[in-house]
């Protein structure tokens, strides 16, 4: 028996091995990214099960958690992520035929369609419970040198208790070109790329940034774009559309002055309405605070915003020998990673 297990060990061992030797250091750091939050997750799961009690569990996000906290509020026919959904089948319904048009859509559609309605437009924020606690995640950094020139620099979005992983944004640093992707993973879907935020940084004529963010399974792009992009260089305000109705994202300093880091310059997390930015605690570098009743894809989209600018602000590039950024097709570095794997 002890010699058959060898002999399957040995074949195993066949079929890995080039992957071993081939597979890239910045996919093979990914892998064991993953795995560590595998390992740490699975030692915490055996604390509980030795205590004989899972009560007061802390669960990792899923897309199963996304789907049905969406299903849940779908009745209401006025949550976001519920009506962004519809406007993106709607839209695409229209571009493949032509008897499609504004007048056909659904009811609950006719408000963010029609312009000269807009008044009937539901506003979003008295919708949000006051009697719910505020969302916490305490965000922690790691880096690792993934080629000559390249880093991988990672922001962990953790728990309150900055214990458990529940998501990372990734995003590659070159000495050669600046960074123009991020990608914001659920902790345990690190690989696959599902319900992954994927973001690109793009930086106008006049210096200020917009941000391109997409989630697959694919419903639309959200585009933030800075107010005066044409000639002003701060980040904010930045304004963007989701589930029909419209926010913007303003600078979150009491003077209302710059905060968009640098030498010399600090950085401050900017406001979006409801939700608050502040200092770290338990051993975070930083934490943000969201109020209570967001849809998990609204406070995934708004963690890849914040974190995308966050290592933006934080890493500026040394120079852009490539021009990838005069490009407007530019492609960064985790978009040629994502079609080679």
């Amino acid at each position: 028996m002890t010699g058959k297990i060898d002999i399957n060990n040995e074949v195993y061992k066949l079929p890995v091995q080039p992957f071993k030797m081939n597979v890239r250091k910045v996919n093979r750091k990914m892998f064991e990214r993953q795995a560590q939050v595998h390992r740490e997750r699975l030692a915490y799961l055996e604390v509980l099960k030795q205590s004989d009690s899972f009560a007061n569990i802390i669960l990792p996000p899923i897309i199963l958690d996304a789907m049905e906290d969406l299903d849940k509020k779908k009745a209401s026919g006025h949550y976001p992520r519920y009506i962004r959904r519809d406007l993106y089948h709607h839209q695409e319904s229209m571009r493949k035929d032509p008897s499609f048009s504004n007048n056909t859509a659904p009811s609950h559609l006719q408000p963010f369609l029609n312009a000269a309605d807009s008044s009937q437009i539901p506003f979003f924020t008295p919708s949000l419970s006051s009697s719910l606690e505020p969302v916490v995640y305490r965000i922690t950094h790691s880096s690792e040198l993934v080629d000559l020139g390249v880093r991988s620099h990672w922001f962990f979005v953790k728990d309150s208790t900055n214990t458990h992983v529940l998501y990372a944004l990734q995003a590659l640093w070159s000495n050669e070109m600046p960074i123009i992707d991020a990608v914001l993973r659920r902790a345990g879907e690190f690989l696959p790329q599902i319900g992954a935020v994927s973001v690109k940084i793009r930086k106008t004529r006049g210096g200020s940034f917009r941000l391109e963010a997409s989630t697959g399974p694919e419903i639309g792009t959200i585009i933030e774009i800075p107010d005066g992009e044409a000639h002003r260089k701060d980040w904010s305000p930045r304004r963007f559309q989701y589930g029909g109705r419209s926010f913007a994202w303003k600078c979150g300093r009491a003077n209302g002055k710059k905060a968009d880091g640098g030498m010399f310059k600090p950085f401050a997390w900017e406001s979006l309405y409801e939700t608050k930015r502040k200092g770290g605690a338990n051993g975070a570098a930083h934490s943000i605070y969201m109020v209570g009743g967001l849809d998990i894809y609204f406070r995934e989209h708004l963690l890849a915003a914040q974190l995308a600018r966050l290592v933006r602000c934080s890493y500026p590039p040394n120079k852009d020998s490539k021009g990838v950024e005069a490009a407007s097709s530019a492609m960064g570095l985790l978009s040629i990673l994502e079609l080679a794997s």
